[in-house]
């Protein structure tokens, strides 16, 4: 084998090594990129949950209040009528015809 043979076996080696070492490079990158996908991923699911919670119980804080506010407009307006109710039994009559006090 002459030294120009040998050479050129040695450069095809280097050659195929480079090429070998750059695929195993590409495969490992792309590799860490679908993990990264995947991690990524999960922890928006579990953020889009955690957000999908909080606004269910801010919803339902919201309407707990609403239904506490509609409780206590019910009950002010029965006060103003039985307040209403004893006034108009109690008041002294007044007018023509009103017994003079």
């Amino acid at each position: 084998m002459t030294g120009f043979e040998m050479a050129s076996l040695v450069i095809a080696a280097a050659n195929a090594t480079a090429v070998i070492t750059a695929a195993a490079g590409i495969w490992h990158g792309i590799r860490a990129m679908v993990r990264a996908n995947k991690d990524r991923a999960a922890i928006l699911d579990h953020q889009r949950e955690a957000d999908e919670r909080r606004h269910a119980e801010t919803m339902q804080a919201l309407a707990d209040q609403r239904r506490e506010a509609a409780d206590q407009r019910r009950a002010l307006e029965a006060l103003i009528v039985g307040m209403e109710t004893v006034i108009e039994r109690t008041a002294p009559k007044s007018g023509p015809g009103a017994p003079a006090g």
